[in-house]
Order: C-alpha cells, then sequence, then structure tokens
C-alpha cells in the first residue's frame, strides 16, 4: 500500500470544506487532532493519505516547521520499517497547499 502524504496551509482558516478529501476517489477513515486519513487508489494503487490541517493557535511559520518536520519523520520511520525488513507502505507524494 502505498503512503501520501500531505500538508494543509499553515495560514488558512479550518472549516468543514477542508473535511473533502484531498484527492478525488479517497474516503475519509479516521479524523484525529493533528491529521484526517483517507483510503483509496493512487495511480492505480491502494493508498493511504494524510491531511495535516493547519492549528490555528500557532503561529504560522511555526505551524510550517512542525508539519514538515512531523512529516519527514514519518518518511524516514516508513524508511527505516523497510531497510529492517518490515513491511511498510511507500512515500510517493507529498502537497503542500
Amino acid at each position: 500500500m502505498a503512503a501520501v502524504l500531505a500538508e494543509g496551509s499553515a495560514g488558512g482558516a479550518e472549516s468543514e470544506a477542508a473535511a473533502v478529501p484531498p484527492m478525488a476517489g479517497l474516503e475519509m477513515v479516521q479524523q484525529g487532532a493533528e491529521a484526517r486519513v483517507y483510503r483509496g487508489l493512487f495511480l492505480g494503487r491502494p493508498t493511504v493519505a494524510k491531511h495535516r490541517f493547519p492549528k490555528r493557535y500557532r503561529h504560522p511559520l511555526l505551524e510550517e516547521r512542525l508539519s514538515r518536520r512531523q512529516t519527514a519523520q514519518e518518511a524516514r520511520s516508513l524508511l527505516r520499517c523497510r531497510w529492517a525488513g518490515k513491511e511498510a507502505e511507500d512515500w510517493l507524494w507529498k502537497a503542500v497547499g
């Protein structure tokens, strides 16, 4: 299964319209405090997409840095799992919007 990591813009206001999947054909699996997780197909492959939404109480610059760091750490963790011989998703794409 492929993983698609996506970040929201740090400056925009969060609204119900943001609950729309980041790509067509995805359905929301779970929403947490940090992100929404979607499942579907991307380029014909089963995919999990994670869409981070900005925290309005954080300064936009801090929000951007934290989101980038979290996304990079998740990608490194997936690579470490694969290197260790564990089954893990491929990291395909990161959208910054």
